[in-house]
Formats: C-alpha cells, sequence, structure tokens
C-alpha cells in the first residue's frame, strides 16, 4: 500500500513537471517567435518605405492611413473614396528640407498606422526604426505594440504626448526596448565604450517635412524617473535643470562629448532604454540637433 501510495505521488510530481515544463518551453517560444516576427515586420517595412522614398506620393497612397487594421494584401489592393482631414505641423522656415533629403516614404509609412509619424536612424548602429506616439490615454501603449499597434512584447520606438511631432520641443524623449537580440535600442549600449563614443556621433531623424540632424553630445545611466513626468519643460527652471544634468551628468560612466556645447536655443533629442539587472536605472543617450 505504501508503495503504491508512493509511485502515485511520483507520479503526479512527474506530470507537474512536465506540464511547467512544457508550459515555459511554451512562453519561451511565444518569446524568441514575437522577436522573429517583430524584427522581420520593422525590416519588412523599412525596405518598402526606404526604396520608394524618392518617388512622390500619389493621392492614392495618401490615403491609404484610413484603412486602419486592415491586412497589408487589403491595403495594397483597396480602392479609395472620401477626402482625408489632416494637419501637416508647423516647423521652422529652415528646417524644411526636399523630398529628396528624406529617404523615407511616409504616405506608405502611415498606411501601416496613422500613429507612425517619423523615422529614427544611427549610423554604425542597428537602430533604423519608425517612431510612434499613441493618441490615447496610454502614452505607455507602444511599449508592448509593435508598429501596426499589434500586441508584441518587443514594442515600437515612440515618443509620449504632448511631444511636438515636428521635434520642435527643446527636448523630446523617445523611448525603446533593450532587446537581447541587439533590436530596437539595445545598440545604445555600445555607446558606453568610450573608443565606440569618440567615433560615431551623428543621429539622424526624418519627418515628412524634415530631415533632422543631431549631434550625440553624452550617454550615461540615470535613475528610473519617467522624463517627461518628472520635468516640465515648458517651465524655465525645469529646463535648466535638464539642460544642467546633460551637460554636465552625475555619473561615473558617462562618456561626454568634448568641446561641445549647450545653450538654450538648442533642441535635444533624448533617447531612453533599459539596463539589464538594474531596474531603478536607465540608460541616457543625449543628442543635440544641429
Amino acid at each position: 500500500m505504501r508503495n503504491r501510495t508512493k509511485r502515485t505521488i511520483w507520479t503526479v510530481l512527474m506530470v507537474l513537471f512536465a506540464a511547467i515544463a512544457f508550459v515555459c518551453f511554451g512562453i519561451a517560444a511565444w518569446y524568441f517567435v514575437g522577436l522573429y516576427k517583430t524584427e522581420r515586420d520593422n525590416q519588412k517595412v523599412a525596405d518598402e518605405v526606404k526604396t520608394e522614398a524618392t518617388e512622390k506620393p500619389s493621392e492614392e497612397s495618401k490615403e491609404l492611413h484610413l484603412l486602419g487594421e486592415a491586412s497589408l494584401e487589403e491595403i495594397e489592393t483597396a480602392e479609395f473614396t472620401g477626402e482625408i482631414d489632416a494637419q501637416t505641423p508647423a516647423v521652422p522656415e529652415d528646417a524644411a528640407a526636399d523630398e529628396g533629403d528624406i529617404p523615407v516614404n511616409f504616405a506608405r509609412l502611415e498606411s501601416y498606422n496613422p500613429e507612425l509619424y517619423a523615422w529614427i536612424s544611427v549610423p554604425g548602429t542597428n537602430i533604423d526604426y519608425p517612431v510612434a506616439q499613441h493618441e490615447g490615454e496610454d502614452q505607455l501603449f507602444y511599449l508592448h505594440h509593435d508598429l501596426y499597434g499589434m500586441p508584441q512584447y518587443a514594442g515600437c520606438i515612440f515618443s509620449q504626448a504632448p511631444s511636438a511631432k515636428d521635434f520642435s520641443d527643446p527636448v523630446t524623449v523617445l523611448y525603446g526596448h533593450n532587446m537581447k537580440n541587439g533590436s530596437m535600442f539595445q545598440n545604445l549600449h555600445l555607446f558606453r565604450e568610450k573608443p565606440y563614443f569618440d567615433e560615431h556621433r551623428d543621429l539622424n531623424v526624418y519627418t515628412a517635412d524634415q530631415a533632422i540632424k543631431y549631434e550625440i553630445y553624452a550617454v550615461y545611466p540615470f535613475d528610473d524617473r519617467d522624463i517627461n513626468e518628472t520635468y516640465d519643460f515648458s517651465d524655465p527652471k525645469d529646463l535648466e535643470l535638464y539642460r544642467e544634468s546633460v551637460i554636465h551628468p552625475h555619473s561615473m560612466e558617462a562618456n561626454v562629448r568634448e568641446g561641445m556645447e549647450i545653450t538654450e536655443d538648442d533642441h535635444i533629442l533624448t533617447l531612453s532604454t533599459c539596463i539589464y539587472g538594474a531596474t531603478d536605472q536607465r540608460l541616457l543617450l543625449q543628442a543635440v540637433r544641429r
């Protein structure tokens, strides 16, 4: 009787362990398949919108964003009716660029998701992604939604409202995951190595109206505060505090570009990502608009 009880307990434990292993395997498979799908989708969109960038968008392509969540096949074969109600954000007169200077077809890009409004590219890294900003209340929506707005762990590069989509704010913050496969903003960690930081200083942002050049100024660990909630950049005092933290980072691990100056008229772009093993910290890369 005792042996039978032991065998029963052992059998139950084996079934339980097998079930746990199966669940863990399923979660791991979901995670890695999700990473593969996210990168595949990002690359597919990049190939399509960047190879067509020099073509003047047709009126039909400008209306693609009206299809919302339609499939790619439906988008590509759809017929269009109606008019578009859209506004072009105001930009400085000297910031306008010719179509040939903008290597992204934004009419095509917005056909996948109308909340995609910019493109960021950092030469020498894998960072070459569209940028989204959610119009709803959940400003962390794209933390775990991909460029199509579909649930996906790796998310999408994003900003938070009310950040100006023409990058005219004194400080603009973009967020992205630190993915182990090197995607999203993981490559920001390359700049923590001084030789790499010294050799790579360019950062490009494109919108439908502008090709914006930035110069990378500094990279350093920061705490996990939400920058947009911590600082009110419409307040001159808060803006000066943040500008001072960029000029003189309070970190022994900081890399700072020598010989560069940041004035009160400069526009700062901040890229933020996580640091593995330090849940109470973020890595910030600071760039100045040139």
